[in-house]
């Protein structure tokens, strides 16, 4: 016994150092990469039409991902999810690319999000230095996932939520404990870094302290269905887009794919308005501080120019587009349930993000790290609601699921020695289904189809 405990001394202590060396390395990545986007975006902000050479510039980013080093190509999330589900390491220079490409497709207007290339770069460092400490596949994959947790905390500032989110992501149903600790670690140490590197967090205290009365539980019932369908419906939207330009590509050709994308966002900038269209922080800052919304279906409108940016080549993240459609589904669905505007608008930015990515947990205490401790209750209910809601959805293609929320399972009926293979199997079945029937109506001949041709 005392081995044991001996043992678990000194590997908290070596996971100590290691997690804080971690995190300081990716803090400093995240504050560089942050510091050097918000130039890019203030220099773009002097070119009122800075959004109209998307036709031709998405097609760059698209070669430079694809045919620049075309074997490090892991710079989305769902990559490195996939890459640490099956203990594989991360090429660095794909980290690289991620940062860079990230930053281009967000100044030219492309609507994506700066989470995913930090949580990237910070698997990136993780692999690196666990290859480079000579570590074990298993000791490698911990410090990959601590450089996501650190990654997504920095981002944010959100050192608690966003170390959780690096955890609760890779596979619903199971948190990897073995590694909570030294991911807390690293995400704590990247906040504190990129803080102190002089990085400007928006944070969003709720001034309300509603009674929790029947009435109102019954409002936030009805608003955590509405926002599991909002999720729903942003990762269709996504799926769909992407069939679609998939086909464009088959039938002409990877530029005209880029070319039609951007002239679409293009559109919707001069005819919607350009709030759609890049990080758009502006569209969730503004309803959170209580202003009127721009159109009542802002967040259709966002989910499609997501959708569009990435399907027609753009590199960036999903998770601040999804704060953009729930604040922006919230601030409209106040008026109907006659909740006050900035508290739905909050509620809805966690919640959404809970149903589309299946991080229920990391969603609810994220909404206490940007809103304050009165929105817990409330934050808890609609973020649980909305991930039951949204089923085996996510916008995160290889994220595992072990278990059905919509089928009651008794615990003897659950092997857990290998659940991720049968969760496999299924998944692969389904998708195989799917895409012949959809290939059926979209592609008349779908052999050989390849879409990065």
């Amino acid at each position: 016994m005392f081995k044991a405990r001996e043992s678990s001394f000194w590997s908290i202590i070596k996971w100590f150092f290691l997690a804080t060396f971690i995190g300081a390395m990716v803090g400093v990545v995240d504050a560089l990469f942050l510091k050097a986007l918000d130039g890019a975006i203030a220099w773009r902000n002097q070119f009122p039409l800075f959004y109209v050479s998307l036709p031709f510039s998405l097609y760059v980013v698209w070669l430079l991902a694809h045919k620049a080093a075309p074997k490090s190509q892991d710079f989305s999330t769902d990559a490195v999810i996939e890459k640490i589900n099956s203990h594989r390491p991360i090429d660095f220079l794909s980290a690289v690319k991620a940062l860079a490409l990230s930053i281009f497709t967000m100044t030219i207007g492309g609507s994506a999000g700066k989470e995913a290339p930090c949580a990237d770069a910070g698997a990136g460092v993780g692999s690196f230095f666990g290859k480079f400490f000579r570590m074990n596949l298993e000791d490698q994959r911990k410090m990959m996932i601590c450089g996501v947790s650190a990654g997504f905390a920095g981002v944010f500032g959100v050192p608690i939520s966003g170390a959780l989110f690096g955890l609760e992501v890779l596979w619903v149903g199971h948190i990897f404990y073995e590694v909570m600790f030294p991911a807390f670690i690293a995400g704590i140490t990247a906040f504190q870094v990129t803080t102190y590197l002089g990085v400007d967090y928006l944070y969003h205290p709720m001034n309300f302290a509603p009674v929790f009365a029947e009435k109102f539980f019954l409002k936030m019932v009805v608003a955590g269905l509405f926002f599991g369908l909002v999720s729903i419906l942003f990762t269709e939207i996504q799926k769909f887009v992407k069939v679609i330009f998939r086909y464009i590509a088959f039938r002409t050709s990877p530029f005209w794919r880029s070319f039609i994308g951007g002239a679409i966002l293009v559109a919707v900038g001069i005819w919607c308005s350009p709030l759609y269209l890049g990080l758009g922080l502006d569209g969730f800052n503004g309803v959170l501080g209580g202003g009127e919304l721009h159109s009542p279906f802002g967040f259709l409108i966002k989910s499609f120019t997501t959708a569009v940016t990435f399907a027609a080549g753009g590199v960036g993240g999903i998770v601040t587009p999804i704060f953009f459609v729930g604040a922006q589904a919230g601030a409209m669905l106040a008026d109907f349930l006659g909740v006050d505007p900035a508290t739905l608008a909050a509620l809805g930015l966690v919640s959404v993000l809970a149903g589309a990515a299946n991080t229920p947990l990391s969603a609810s205490i994220m909404a206490i790290e940007l809103f304050g401790a009165e929105i817990a209750p409330y934050a808890a209910v609609t973020c649980v609601i909305s991930f039951l809601m949204s089923g085996r959805q996510s916008v995160y293609g290889s994220q595992r699921i072990s278990f059905d929320k919509h089928k009651e399972t008794t615990i003897s009926n659950v092997d857990y020695s290998k659940p991720h293979k049968a969760q496999r199997a299924t998944q692969k079945g389904i998708f195989l289904k799917t895409l012949k029937q959809m290939s059926k109506h979209l592609i008349p001949d779908p052999k050989g189809f390849d879409d990065e041709k």
